[in-house]
């Protein structure tokens, strides 16, 4: 399903999209080419939106991958940001020439098929999850019991935890 389309602006300089669902709506985006990629697995572009107070935050992020039936390169990412419940999967077809269109399918188990957009299987529920994370959470683990209540993980609140 279509939700948006990026293409290069020449007094921006940059390219610009949007994207629009039911419930999000981002009229104006800016994709940047990561110029400084320490790593092919880094990604190949970051979204930035501007907030209320006018600085540009990056909520999004995009890799190149390709596709599994021919050799045709697409950009496959997502859209997150902390006042989201879950990130938004999108994959980008076309090119920084004539412009990308923005496509969203929703997340179901692919166990058959492999990953999704962003090689996440499983909706990232199951093992092989987003970067090789299980349980759609940070690499750490819950701390939340069956009731939602801190259980601790071997750390109590006070304890002191180092980065």
């Amino acid at each position: 399903m279509k939700i948006g389309s990026f293409k290069f602006d020449e007094r921006a300089s940059d390219i610009i999209g949007k994207i629009a669902t039911r419930e999000m709506r981002f009229p104006y985006l800016i994709m940047r080419r990561v110029e400084d990629r320490q790593s092919d697995s880094a990604p190949v572009y970051e979204i930035y939106e501007t907030n209320r107070a006018g600085d540009e935050i990056q909520i999004g992020v995009v890799w190149e991958r390709k596709m599994r039936s021919n050799d045709e390169m697409f950009l496959s990412g997502m859209i997150d940001d902390p006042s989201f419940r879950e990130p938004l999967p999108i994959a980008l077809f076309g090119d920084e020439t004539n412009g990308f269109d923005v496509q969203w399918r929703r997340e179901r188990e692919r166990e058959a098929q492999g990953g999704g957009f962003g090689g996440r299987s499983g909706g990232g529920r199951s093992s092989g999850g987003f970067s090789g994370r299980t349980g759609g959470g940070f690499s750490g683990g819950s701390t939340a019991g069956p009731d939602g209540g801190y259980t601790g993980g071997g750390r109590g609140l006070d304890d002191e935890v180092p980065f």
